[in-house]
């Protein structure tokens, strides 16, 4: 099965399963998992998404093209999926005219490829962005930062995940509405604290 079938089924194993989502105290369902576990035969590129894991909290600070700032509560959640070979964190949060929002982001690393796959669910707006595979997209580590930056016609964007501790993180989305020329640094900022 390829990456992409892979990614597909893991989507629909997504889906499925958050319709009946753990809840704390509903463990005697074993196909369902909180976080999932890092299988040992993942390739170690995973490590890069690690922090991911658990449930995160956080206030983001959004800039709509109207330039009032707003302010939203966010939740992500990391697990590892696909026997612990991937991540898949989901996004649940309030666009600025108080609509919930949901995404989730596919994450595998391709060592016979040696690139990264990420691929975006926006499930809230019901399309697949294809971020970072062999022939578009990067994901580069500098330190404590790690950049995603992928590019499709009309949009190009850079997120930044700053590591700051094994209890607190910060997102930071950069978009571009022409090829990179011109961009709208800070468009969205959100600083996670570890809530599981």
């Amino acid at each position: 099965m390829t990456d992409i079938r892979y990614l597909s089924f893991a989507v629909a194993m997504l889906l499925t399963c958050m319709v009946g989502a753990q809840t704390p105290g509903n463990t005697a369902d074993p196909t369902k998992t909180v976080y999932g576990e890092r299988n040992d035969k993942a390739p170690k590129e995973l490590d890069v998404f690690s922090f991911l894991i658990g449930t995160w909290e956080g206030k983001a600070t959004v800039m709509p093209a109207d330039g009032k700032v707003v302010e939203v509560p966010f939740t992500w959640i990391g697990r590892y999926i696909l026997n612990g070979t991937a991540i898949a964190d989901e996004v649940h949060s309030f666009a600025p005219d108080g609509k919930p929002v949901l995404g989730i982001t596919l994450r595998q690393y391709d060592t016979a490829g040696k690139t990264w796959v990420v691929e975006f669910l926006n499930v809230s707006y019901s399309f697949l962005r294809k971020q970072v595979n062999s022939r578009a997209g990067s994901v580069t580590v500098r330190g404590r930062t790690v950049t995603v930056a992928s590019e499709s016609p009309g949009w190009a964007g850079r997120e930044r995940y700053e590591v700051i501790d094994r209890e607190h993180w910060r997102y930071r989305l950069d978009t571009s509405s022409d090829g990179g020329k011109n961009w709208n640094e800070g468009q969205l900022e959100v600083a996670f604290q570890r809530a599981k």
